[in-house]
């Protein structure tokens, strides 16, 4: 028994150091967790889009609220010009699954890891980051935004 239970604690260990970056979609039964080096590989894969991340959280009014405008903008843009992720900085997995089985929304969202926000800076939500097309962040936006001004922005990143 001792035999077995070193092995099985070392794989345990292994198994809970291997980072989960990949983005929740409508059906899954797993609620991954972003981190810092999935959000930078997650931005590299775009290169050549525009990118638009929402720091957003379910207890969040305000974040609920500017969500429509956040799929306005995704339903006006094609998959190839621009890339969407709504990273949650909830505190309960299960709270954010059940949120998003009553809300669909029209783009993955990705559970922040415990201290994601601090690291990118993130100190208010809602939070918006837009990234042209070479990766560079070109707008970090504050509180609620209209559709819009959303796509009007984002418009004009993709529009040399």
């Amino acid at each position: 028994m001792k035999t077995l239970l070193l092995p099985t604690l070392l794989l345990l260990a292994l198994v809970a150091l291997i980072p989960y970056r990949v983005c929740w979609a409508s059906g899954s039964t797993d609620m991954p967790v972003m981190d810092v080096q999935g959000f930078g590989d997650f931005l590299l894969e775009q290169r050549g889009k525009v990118v638009v991340v929402d720091f957003w959280a379910t207890w969040c009014g305000p974040c609920r609220k500017k969500l429509p405008a956040l799929m306005a903008c995704r339903d006006r843009f094609s998959e190839e010009e621009v890339a969407m992720l709504g990273i949650s900085l909830d505190f309960n997995p299960e709270t954010l699954r059940s949120f998003l089985k009553v809300n669909q929304l029209n783009y993955p969202i990705s559970l922040a890891e415990d201290g994601f926000g601090a690291e990118l800076g993130v100190q208010a939500i809602p939070l918006l980051h837009v990234y042209d097309a070479a990766g560079e962040l070109v707008i970090v936006e504050e509180g609620l935004t209209s559709p819009e001004t959303l796509c009007q922005e984002v418009g004009r990143l993709i529009a040399p």
